[in-house]
């Protein structure tokens, strides 16, 4: 039988931690596992602290009437968060063009971040893909020169 490539390689980017955040009771299912949809809000909070940290807030993209959605998502569930965990959002950049940026993640409950875990316990693995377009008009545009130099020097190799 021949071998299938994983939906969502590992990262390919060196991923650094940017954020910590608590599973909310709204996050969850009836049994108390987070809701697999919900992990797209936290993938976003981690892209914005990400590029937030690199000395771009995405406000700076809004006001020169840009943005940069979502063109491509990939997620490998590993692991079920439970409400009240703690889990540590990873992202790193691994493509900036002039119009598209490429961001990895990981999401981790760290040993002691849930109550008897003595080990690290991968959540997920992600990648999404962005087009910078213009708002309202949804045609591409580059990146702000700046933005495109800050980001790019963010790119990194595992």
């Amino acid at each position: 039988m021949p071998r299938v490539a994983p939906l969502c390689p590992a990262p390919s980017s060196r991923l650094q931690a940017v954020a910590a955040v608590r599973v909310l009771y709204a996050d969850t299912d009836k049994m108390g596992i987070v809701y697999h949809g919900s992990y797209l809000r936290y993938l976003e909070m981690a892209r914005v602290e990400c590029i937030r940290q690199a000395g771009v807030p995405y406000t700076e993209l809004e006001d020169e009437g840009l943005a940069l959605p979502v063109s491509d998502l990939a997620v490998r569930y590993h692991a079920p968060a439970l409400y009240d965990d703690r889990m540590t959002l990873e992202v790193g950049l691994s493509m900036v063009t002039p119009a598209r940026v490429h961001f990895d993640y990981r999401i981790v409950v760290l040993a002691g971040d849930r109550r008897g875990l003595s080990a690290d316990l991968d959540i997920l693995v992600a990648q999404t893909r962005h087009a910078c377009i213009v708002v309202g008009e949804g045609r591409p545009r580059a990146l702000p020169e700046r933005v495109f130099d800050v980001l790019r020097a963010r790119v990194t190799s595992p």
